[in-house]
């Protein structure tokens, strides 16, 4: 695709921290006080922000740190945007004392944390507004750019900054138990709190939605006004999670002289997730300028341009572009593992390892209010709902060959067979590849790019049916079917402490000391998703993204011998835009290429007096040069629908010296 040119600017970051200890310990009894305060800040600026501005667009902000170019997105061409002004300030107070009590076979720790965190934020996320073409006034997405007829428009900012804060605590107690010499268990249990974040002078506002049945009034709340559907209007909009209790066990059994077993089963709640919510509630109306606005169906003249991309909304509209549950939960993670351990000789060990996880009530981002071709209520724009209702399920099994170092040489392996599913890994959630808790991310962005202010979440992709999200179930998105690791390191037995060239000798200085190291990992590829991009029926439903493609009947997805011209089958989908109805076709239901890495190092150590020592290191990465693909065009609408489109990093060589003192 062709790409305009980057834009850029200029990022600073500090922080400061600082901490207070107190510990004692008398007879079994060990305690310890901690008191810590930390403050980091942020501050991110464009190339244009207080010098120029170069665009004139009525409606977009007119405040000189918010100068710069709009967003700029062209069906088949690489996306236009410049970088979006940033202040923050973080600030955390913490209290938190443990203590261990050792009584016969029992070990007790338990103990208590409480934080109080402050945040002052400046971050708009778009404005200078996003223009969206796809065609929709001409038939070709580059003219309607060229005569200046966007199909969507988008907006948001705000011209002072908000102040969070919130509080939390927990309690613990964990008691490990020496049941036998050769068994001991582990039984304990979590009590987590965090308060849903306020702003000081109460700017936040939420959407209060009748959904009996489908979606059928919308209403605007802020702290302390009338929520007629069941919202809430408290100062944080939002009912407090008050039910994370996180039990855990475990043991270990050393059931033979060479075999341990280890087993345990606990939960892990994101309790990070609030802060995002906060700052979506925050820059929005009545505090905050937003706007989602759709063009006039044909064949009534155009209302938006680039010139008029933002004209006022008729009176009593709904401009917010994001809202969320009142009831959200914190979503958490089940996880459970069991791994047998057998020393096979003193120095090779075997594992066998089987994980499992569960996610319950993580996010999901919904379009409530459109149907398949346009907005549903015609006095609320588009708008996303992130809800806390989409779960997740994962299973690996793996094993792990290891030779520790002996005789100069170790050499390790692990090869792992797994299985993701869930319905949010790339809808909203923050899910990373390898990650042992998928779907536990923050929320995304607001609606058709234009959304609200930064969320902890990952891709904000929306899902395609708001009624059906059960046909969101797929593949997760960091889902590996199969993969292996390895990693060697042979040192030379030439030099310091080794077999030959012992001695204070040139041959030593240029042989002595060397070490030959690598690691190469081999594994299946990512799925990715089938997708319309900037389809008519989309935009007009104030979203653009979230739609897919039919599957054709009898076709496989799969071929035989990919290439880079066309990865998958492009026939098993169908190539046009489904309006009226939502596509069949499965999230990430396309697998990418694989992946084969082999780094190679070469280490030579100089032994100097008193234990200091010289380093020099040669490395590569991608040392045999090989394409790793990293990314397919999965978008049906595009011109190189199916190629690839990415490679990975090519073989590169650093070198390095180090001085060890």
């Amino acid at each position: 695709m062709t790409s305009f040119p980057t834009a850029s600017g200029i990022s600073s970051t500090s922080s400061f921290n600082t901490g207070l200890g107190w510990a004692a310990g008398k007879g079994n009894w060990n305690n310890t006080l901690r008191v810590n305060f930390n403050r980091a800040r942020v501050d991110v600026t464009n190339l244009y922000a207080g010098n120029e501005q170069p665009v004139e667009i009525p409606g977009i902000s007119s405040n000189p740190l918010d100068w710069g170019l709009p967003n700029i997105s062209i069906k088949g061409f690489t996306p236009l945007t410049d970088i979006a002004p940033k202040y923050r300030n973080d600030a955390t107070l913490q209290f938190s004392e443990t203590a261990i009590w050792n009584k016969h076979k029992h070990s007790i720790r338990f103990g208590a944390d409480y934080r109080q965190l402050w945040t002052t934020l400046r971050s708009n996320a778009d404005p200078r507004g996003s223009f969206t073409f796809t065609g929709f006034a001409t038939g070709n997405a580059l003219e309607d750019f060229l005569e200046g007829m966007p199909q969507s428009t988008a907006l948001q900012y705000s011209a002072t900054p908000y102040f969070f804060s919130t509080n939390s605590y927990d309690f613990f107690v964990q008691d490990d138990w020496r049941l036998r010499s050769n068994f001991t268990f582990q039984i304990g249990l979590r009590y987590e709190y965090i308060a849903p974040y306020t702003e000081a002078n109460n700017r936040l506002a939420n959407l209060d939605l009748d959904l009996t049945p489908g979606l059928t009034s919308v209403a605007l709340v802020t702290p302390g006004s009338i929520a007629p559907f069941g919202g809430v209007n408290s100062s944080s909009l939002m009912k407090p999670d008050r039910d994370n209790f996180a039990p855990r066990v475990g043991f270990a059994w050393k059931a033979e002289k060479n075999t341990v077993v280890r087993g345990g089963y606990g939960i892990n709640y994101n309790t990070g997730a609030y802060q995002g919510i906060a700052q979506q509630l925050a820059y929005q109306p009545p505090f905050s300028t937003t706007a989602t606005n759709v063009q006039a169906p044909f064949p009534a003249p155009p209302n938006l341009t680039l010139q008029n991309g933002f004209p006022a909304p008729p009176p009593g509209t709904i401009t917010n572009d994001y809202a969320v549950n009142p009831n959200y939960r914190l979503g958490y993670v089940q996880i459970r593992n069991l791994d047998i351990q057998q020393q096979i000789r003193p120095t090779l060990l075997l594992n066998i390892d089987y994980t499992g996880t569960k996610g319950t009530d993580l996010d999901i981002l919904e379009a409530p209010n459109r149907t398949g071709t346009r907005i549903r209520i015609s006095n609320v724009d588009a708008f996303t709902y992130e809800n806390s209702v989409a779960d997740s399920e994962a299973n690996a099994a793996s094993v792990r060959l290891r030779k520790r170092l002996s005789k100069g040489f170790s050499l390790g392996g692990i090869y792992t067979f797994s299985k993701s599913l869930d319905d949010a890994s790339s809808i909203g959630a923050g899910a990373t590849s390898g990650s042992n808790t998928p779907g536990l991310g923050a929320g995304g962005t607001g609606a058709s790019g234009g959304g609200g202010g930064s969320s902890g979440g990952g891709a904000a992709t929306v899902a395609q049916n708001p009624f059906d999200l059960s046909a969101e179930r797929g593949l997760s998105s960091f889902n590996q079917t199969h993969k292996f690791t390895a990693d060697y390191l042979l040192e030379l037995p030439f030099g310091h402490d080794k077999r030959w060239l012992t001695g204070n000798t040139p041959w030593r200085a240029i042989l002595g000391d060397w070490q030959w190291s690598g690691d190469w990992t081999i594994a299946s590829g990512l799925p990715f998703t089938p997708r319309f991009v900037g389809a008519v029926c989309d935009v007009n439903g104030g979203t653009n993204g979230t739609l897919r493609p039919d599957v054709v009947p009898g076709q496989s997805i799969l071929l035989s011998s990919p290439s880079i011209g066309e990865w998958f089958n492009t026939g098993a989908f169908v190539t046009t835009p489904p309006c009226g109805s939502y596509g069949d076709a499965r999230r990430n239901s396309i697998i990418g290429p694989g992946s084969k890495v082999f780094d190679m190092a070469f280490t030579k150590i100089v032994p100097m007096k008193e234990s200091r020592t010289l380093e020099f290191r040669a490395q590569a990465t991608n040392i045999f040069n090989k394409p790793n693909y990293s990314s397919i065009d999965t978008t049906v609408n595009s011109p190189t629908f199916g190629r690839v489109t990415a490679v990975g990093a090519m073989r590169q060589f650093t070198m390095t010296a180090r001085f060890r003192f």
